[in-house]
C-alpha cells in the first residue's frame, strides 16, 4: 500500500478520511488513539511528532487497525485498553467496556465513602477525648492509633465495605479501592473472562489486597457472614429492553457481551433484584448507588415505592422483623442532561 515513508499527521489524515467515508464516529480521534498505540506514544505527545515519519511497517499495522475499526469493531478492544478514572485498563473481547457515563457513578460513591470516613475519625476521636473508648485511650499512650492530623492510621481504622456488583473489568469497584483508603471491596461477576481480566487490572494497579472477586450472579456468591455489612452497594446493571437491542449500535450489538446489556423485557429486571435483595446486605444507613438507562428513572422510584409496600405488608405478619426500606436520596444527570445515577439509603 505504501512505498515510502509517511509523516504521522498525513497518516492520520489519510486514515480520517477513509473512517469518514466509513460513517465512523469521530475518525479524527480515533485515527490518533490507534496511531498513538501503533507508535506506544501518549496521546499527548503526538502532535508534538506530527511531522515525524513513520516506516513502511508501522503505517501497514496502523492500517490493519483502521481497517479493523471501519468494520465497527470497538476501539477499546482494537488497542485492549480503556481509561476510567485516571486509571488505564485492560479490556479485551466478550469482556463489557466500560463508559464515561459510568464514572459519574463511581464519582459518587467516592464522595459518599470519604464522607463516611471523615464521620468515622470525628466519632472515633470524639470517644477518645471523653474517654469512652479505653483501649483507645491507651493506644493513644503507645502512639499507635493517631496521626499527626488525629486521624485513625490504615492498620487500625475501621475499614468500610463495599459491594460491586456485575464488575465487568473492574472498573468501578478498581476505582473506588483507588480514591478511598480504609476501603475494602468485593466485586461480583457471572462473567469468568471478566474476572480474569478484573484481577489482573488488580494486580497491574497494585489493589489486589484492597479488593476481592467472586464468581457467581448478584449477591449469591456472598458468605453469609457478610449480610447487613456493607456501607455502600454499588451497580451498573444491564439495562437494555430486549425489544431495544437491535436498535443498539454495531459495536454493542456484535461484539459486547449480552448477559452485560440486556434487563430482561423492560431492561429492569435487575433492579427488582438488586433493590430487593441489598435491604439484606447493607447496613442500616448504608446506600445503594445504581446506574440507570434513558428514561428509566421514575420507574425505578416506582420499584422501590412497590419494595417499601411489599414490606409493610410482610410486617402485619411478622410483627418481630424490623421494617427495611430506602429513601430516594438524589438523581444524578449526565452531561446531556439525562438521569443517569440514583441514590438510595436504607433509612432502617
Amino acid at each position: 500500500m505504501l512505498k515510502e515513508t509517511i509523516s504521522i499527521q498525513n497518516a492520520i489524515k489519510k486514515a480520517t478520511k477513509f473512517l469518514k467515508e466509513k460513517n465512523i464516529e469521530s475518525p479524527r480521534i480515533t485515527s490518533e488513539i490507534l496511531i498513538s498505540h501503533i507508535l506506544s506514544i501518549p496521546k499527548t505527545k503526538l502532535y508534538l511528532k506530527l511531522d515525524d515519519f513513520i516506516s513502511k511497517n508501522e503505517f501497514e499495522k496502523f492500517w490493519e487497525l483502521v481497517i479493523t475499526r471501519s468494520n465497527r469493531v470497538p476501539i477499546q478492544y482494537i488497542t485492549g485498553e480503556v481509561n476510567f478514572l485516571d486509571l488505564k485498563l485492560k479490556i479485551k473481547k466478550d469482556v463489557f467496556i466500560p463508559r464515561p457515563e459510568t464514572e459519574i457513578l463511581a464519582q459518587k460513591a467516592i464522595s459518599i465513602l470519604k464522607n463516611m470516613s471523615i464521620n468515622e475519625d470525628i466519632k472515633a476521636n470524639e470517644n477518645v477525648k471523653v474517654g469512652i473508648n479505653t483501649k483507645a485511650r491507651k493506644n493513644i499512650n503507645s502512639n499507635k492509633n493517631i496521626r499527626k492530623n488525629n486521624y485513625l492510621t490504615s492498620s487500625n481504622e475501621k475499614k468500610l465495605l463495599v459491594l460491586d456488583i456485575g464488575t465487568g473489568c473492574g472498573a468501578i469497584g478498581l476505582a473506588i479501592a483507588n480514591r478511598v483508603s480504609n476501603c475494602f471491596v468485593y466485586a461480583t461477576d457471572i462473567n469468568e473472562k471478566a474476572l480474569d481480566v478484573a484481577k489482573g487490572n488488580a494486580v497491574n494497579l497494585n489493589l489486589s489486597d484492597r479488593i476481592k472477586f467472586l464468581k457467581g450472579n448478584l449477591f449469591e456468591p456472598l458468605p453469609l457472614n457478610l449480610k447487613l455489612s456493607f456501607d455502600l452497594i454499588i451497580s451498573n446493571p444491564p439495562y437494555v429492553p430486549i425489544s431495544k437491542f437491535k436498535e443498539l449500535q454495531p459495536e454493542i450489538r456484535e461484539y459486547e457481551p449480552e448477559n452485560a446489556l440486556l434487563g430482561g423485557e423492560d431492561g429492569l429486571f435487575y433492579y427488582r433484584e438488586i433493590i430487593s435483595k441489598s435491604l439484606n446486605f447493607l447496613k442500616k444507613n448504608g446506600y445503594l448507588l445504581l446506574e440507570i438507562g434513558y428514561n428509566q428513572s421514575e420507574k425505578i422510584r416506582k420499584i422501590v415505592e412497590d419494595i417499601i409496600n411489599q414490606s409493610q405488608f410482610f410486617l402485619k405478619k411478622q410483627k418481630h422483623e424490623k421494617n427495611k426500606r430506602y429513601k430516594i436520596i438524589e438523581i444524578i444527570k449526565d452531561l446531556s442532561e439525562i438521569d443517569r445515577v440514583i441514590v438510595l439509603k436504607k433509612e432502617k
